[in-house]
C-alpha cells in the first residue's frame, strides 16, 4: 500500500487518540493530578482535528477545514495549562481558548478567511513556545522537562515553518498536499510530538511524586523544616566541612518556654501557631548555609558553620528577643511565648556533633532553671557534662 497524506493523517489522529487515552487511564488512577486530564483531552481534541482536516482536504469542505483549524490551537492552548498546572501557575481559561477563538473568527470573516489556517498553526506555534517556557526548570530540576521542552520547541518551529509556507503560497490550504512536502513532515513531526510528549509527561509526575515523597520523609509536617533524621543528616556534612577547613561550628539548642501550658491552657491550634512563628523567625534570621531542624516537640536545633560563640550568642539574642516580642498574641490568644536557648562550639578537630548537641542541651538546662527566656552559653559556668544530674525544666 502507497503511504499517502490523508492516512498518514488517520495514523496521526489515532496515534493522538491513543496518547490521549493513556493519559487520561493515568489520570483516573490519580485524580489528584489534573494536568495528566487536559494534557489526554488535549490530544483527543488534536485528534478530532485532524480527523477534520483529512476530511476536508479529502472532500473539499470548508467547513471540515474551519472545524480542524478551532480545535488544534485549542489542544495546543490545553497543553500550554496542562504544563501550568505542573507548575502550579495561573493558566485563566480565557488564554487557553484565546488561539481557538481567533482562528474561528477569522474563518468568518470573508476578508480573514485565506489566512484562517496560518493563524491556527501561527497560534499552535505560540502555545508551543509557552508550553516549553513554562516547563523550563526553576526550583525543580526534574530529568523529564528536557524532552517535554524539546518536544515543545520542534513542535513550535513546525508550526511556524508551516506558517510561513501558507502565507507565501507553497502550500495550498484547501488541497491535499504531497506526503513528501513541508506538511508530510510535519504530520510526522506531530506523531512524534504526541507520542513522546505522553511518555514523559507520565514521567515528569512519576518524578514528581518521588520527590515529594522524599521531600514528605525529610520535612517536619507541620514547620516545612527539616525533621530530626534529616538535620542530622545535613548537620554532619556541615561538621565534616568545617573540619576539613578547621572552621569553627557553634550550635544552638531552642526550647519553647512552658509550651504545655499553651498547649493545655489555648489548644493544640494556637500551639501549633506559637511553633510555625517561632520557626519563621529562626529560618529568616539563617544563612543559607546554616542548618536548622525540629528534633522533637517544642525542641529544635540549629548549626552555624564558621560561627564564633560570640556571634551565635548575638544571633541567637536576636531570635530570642524577636520571638517574644512577635509571639505575645497567637490566635487571637495572649499567650505571651518565650524560648531558651543553650549555645556550644567545636573546640577540637575531632569534637563530634553528638558532644556539640550535648553540651548546647546542658546549656539550655542552665538556660531553663535560671528563669527562662534566655540564651545561656556552654563556655559559662555550668555543670561538667555527666558530673551531676540536670533535671530538665519546661
Amino acid at each position: 500500500m502507497q503511504l499517502d497524506l490523508p492516512t498518514l493523517m488517520v495514523m496521526q489522529s489515532f496515534a493522538l487518540a491513543c496518547a490521549g487515552a493513556v493519559l487520561l487511564f493515568a489520570w483516573f488512577q490519580n485524580r489528584m493530578v489534573s494536568a495528566l486530564a487536559f494534557w489526554g483531552f488535549a490530544d483527543i481534541i488534536a485528534a478530532a482535528g485532524i480527523l477534520s482536516l483529512m476530511i476536508g482536504l479529502t472532500l473539499h469542505q470548508q467547513a471540515w477545514l474551519a472545524i480542524g483549524g478551532i480545535l488544534l490551537p485549542l489542544q495546543s492552548g490545553m497543553i500550554w495549562k496542562a504544563a501550568r498546572i505542573i507548575d502550579s501557575k495561573p493558566a485563566p481559561l480565557a488564554f487557553v481558548v484565546l488561539g481557538a477563538v481567533v482562528v474561528g473568527l477569522a474563518g468568518v470573516v470573508p476578508d480573514l478567511q485565506s489566512v484562517a489556517g496560518s493563524l491556527s498553526l501561527f497560534a499552535g506555534a505560540l502555545y508551543s513556545v509557552a508550553t516549553a517556557t513554562t516547563l523550563w526548570p526553576d526550583e525543580e530540576p526534574l530529568a523529564a522537562r528536557w524532552p517535554l521542552i524539546g518536544l515543545s520547541g520542534l513542535q513550535a518551529a513546525a508550526l511556524l515553518i508551516g506558517t510561513y509556507s501558507t502565507l507565501i503560497g507553497s502550500t495550498s490550504q484547501d488541497i491535499v498536499p504531497s506526503i513528501t512536502s513541508l506538511f508530510g513532515f510535519i504530520y510526522f513531526e506531530s506523531i512524534i510530538f504526541a507520542l513522546g510528549t505522553s511518555v514523559f509527561v507520565l514521567a515528569l509526575v512519576k518524578e514528581r511524586n518521588e520527590a515529594v515523597s522524599i521531600t514528605a520523609g525529610r520535612t517536619d509536617a507541620l514547620t516545612g523544616i527539616a525533621n530530626r533524621a534529616s538535620f542530622l543528616e545535613s548537620a554532619g556534612r556541615v561538621l565534616e566541612r568545617c573540619r576539613l577547613d578547621s572552621a569553627p561550628v557553634s550550635v544552638m539548642m531552642f526550647d519553647l518556654d512552658r509550651f504545655k501550658a499553651v498547649n493545655d491552657g489555648h489548644g493544640h491550634a494556637v500551639g501549633d501557631a506559637v511553633i510555625r512563628k517561632f520557626c519563621e523567625i529562626v529560618t529568616a534570621a539563617l544563612r543559607p548555609n546554616d542548618a536548622f531542624g525540629r528534633m522533637g516537640g517544642e525542641e529544635f536545633a540549629v548549626v552555624l558553620p564558621g560561627s564564633s560563640i560570640e556571634s551565635a550568642y548575638v544571633r541567637a539574642e536576636r531570635m530570642r528577643a524577636s520571638f517574644a516580642a512577635s509571639c505575645r498574641i497567637a490566635v487571637n490568644r495572649q499567650v505571651d511565648a518565650t524560648v531558651s536557648c543553650g549555645l556550644s562550639v567545636s573546640q577540637r578537630s575531632e569534637q563530634t556533633l553528638t558532644a556539640l548537641l550535648e553540651d548546647a542541651d546542658t546549656a539550655l538546662y542552665c538556660a531553663k532553671s535560671e528563669g527562662r527566656n534566655r540564651v545561656k552559653r556552654a563556655d559559662q559556668s555550668m555543670p561538667e557534662r555527666g558530673s551531676s544530674t540536670v533535671i530538665r525544666v519546661a
